[in-house]
């Protein structure tokens, strides 16, 4: 939860200063050094390639860089805590789209707090 509050708190600052579309790559460039640094020291230097569930993650890839370019747009022109806020809703959609799809269930208090969340984005839109 810290490092996503950072996230947004430092591209909001990075969209002040550079394009968007600019600021992604450096994102993106940053992460992936921190990723290759946690699988080279995690794994010892011995990382295993395997092409199963390419065409899915290459898919999630697509979505999350397109995700993340609208969300630096929305920060340019708006307030972090609304941007953060409304591009936050994807959790619902991940949620409809794996009942839908995954067969995945939700309870009372997981309807009741989806029903939460759409009402604080509104509120906080405002």
């Amino acid at each position: 939860m810290v490092l996503y509050a950072g996230w947004a708190f430092f591209a909001k600052l990075a969209t002040r200063t550079v394009p968007a579309e600019q600021a992604v790559v450096y994102t993106y460039v940053a992460g992936l050094v921190a990723v290759g640094g946690y699988i080279l020291l995690d794994s010892g230097g011995s990382v295993t390639v395997t092409t199963d569930g390419f065409w899915l993650a290459a898919v999630s890839g697509l979505c999350l860089g397109l995700g993340t370019l609208a969300y630096y747009t929305a920060l340019t022109d708006g307030s972090v805590g609304i941007a953060t806020s409304i591009s936050g809703m994807y959790l619902l959609f991940a949620t409809l789209l794996g009942v839908v799809f995954l067969n995945e269930s939700l309870g009372k208090a997981n309807i009741a707090g989806i029903g939460f969340a759409v009402v604080a984005v509104v509120l906080l839109a405002q």
